[in-house]
């Protein structure tokens, strides 16, 4: 009787936890925070000619920053999932059903997939986006533009900002939509996959991941270098055997750390990556219960712990294939939060974040390892 009482707590306990995940904080959207505020950006008007924007929540302001008046060019494209099936085991990956738009002048337009991932190299600059949790529709089209203010307030080099827009928006029953959503931002690796494939001739690629939409970038990653997924189809083009080829940063990453060890679920994720950037909050209200995701085995999120190598997670080293790793500790800084625009707003090694995805780093190489903030 006693041992049933206990199991019966921890359920209790486990769903409690999971709940609070859901409903404590968001784990991408929905946030407040002070940020810079010079420059009132447009707010994002209506896709034409497009599906209907979820209206759960009301469309968040564009971030007013400051921007580089000397940027040649900067390009910001949505490829949508949101009218697809949430939860898959393949896709088509020779013409996906997805969704393409394009921000042009104050709105957002239909646009094609040539015009997002062009096959061959045209000298831009690819960094490829992907959201995270509890995200309407509405909310990430501006979080990309959000994303962009942030990147051109620091270049005056062209570049092509490519948003992929998940099904993550919250419903009804927020316990389930945490477990459901945790799936999907891992179905959502094929469609990674299938970028990066379409990116494969371009010079320089980077990437960014938000919590549950590191996820879906480390797994593409991972498929993109040759691996499997237990229960997917693996990529039907030839993996990619090129080596630091793009750049990555994660922040607040909803991924065990364990699957980004060498023999881990996402093991190949880092295999041919220039440089790793990993911004965590060990003071991460919501990812601290990441753990109850898995009653059995208790992952520990890499966005509240950092990622783990062959040393301490408090100090960072080069991985297999000398890629350098480099990860900060924000939590000193943002406090017990989630909130992705604190990380852009008030976390200081953003900044440098994103100098790393604009492959602008002063003096950063692959021998180089740094210590943990």
């Amino acid at each position: 009787m006693q041992a049933s009482l206990r199991f019966v707590r921890l359920c209790l306990v486990s769903a409690i936890s999971i709940v609070s995940i859901a409903n404590g904080q968001e784990i991408a959207s929905g946030d407040s925070t002070n940020e810079p505020a010079k420059v009132i950006a447009e707010q994002a008007m209506p896709v034409e000619h497009a599906l209907p924007v979820e209206h759960a929540l009301p469309a968040e302001q564009a971030l007013p920053i400051v921007v580089n008046a000397n940027v040649q060019q900067s390009e910001i494209f949505e490829v949508s999932t949101r009218h697809l099936p949430e939860r898959f085991r393949s896709i088509s990956f020779d013409c996906p059903n997805v969704e393409v738009n394009r921000w042009v002048g104050n709105q957002w337009c239909r646009s094609s997939i040539d015009d997002a991932l062009p096959p061959f190299d045209d000298g831009m600059l690819s960094i490829l986006y992907v959201h995270g949790n509890f995200m309407e529709r509405n909310n990430a089209l501006n979080r990309a533009r959000i994303v962009d203010s942030y990147l051109r307030s620091q270049t005056n080099r062209s570049y092509r900002l490519i948003m992929l827009s998940w099904p993550s928006q919250k419903d009804r029953k927020p316990l389930r939509d945490v477990v459901v959503n945790n799936q999907v931002a891992e179905c959502e690796s094929l469609y990674v996959a299938w970028m990066l494939g379409r990116l494969r001739n371009h010079a320089q690629v980077s990437l960014l991941g938000f919590s549950f939409g590191a996820k879906a970038v480390t797994g593409g990653l991972h498929l993109d270098a040759g691996g499997t997924l237990p229960g997917y189809a693996a990529i039907p083009h030839e993996p990619n055997t090129d080596t630091h080829l793009y750049r990555l940063g994660l922040v607040a990453p909803a991924v065990d750390r364990q699957w980004l060890h060498p023999n881990g679920r996402h093991g190949l994720a880092f295999a041919n990556v220039d440089g790793v950037m990993n911004l965590y909050n060990s003071r991460d209200p919501i990812l601290r219960r990441f753990r109850f995701l898995d009653r059995l085995s208790q992952p520990i999120a890499a966005g509240f712990a950092g990622i783990e190598t062959a040393f301490t997670p408090r100090v960072t080293s080069p991985l297999a294939g000398q890629t350098a790793i480099r990860q900060y500790d924000c939590g000193s800084v943002i406090g017990t939060t989630h909130s992705e625009r604190s990380y852009y707003g008030e976390c200081p090694y953003f900044r440098e974040m994103i100098r790393h995805l604009l492959w602008e780093e002063s003096g950063a190489t692959k021998s180089n390892a740094c210590v943990s903030q």
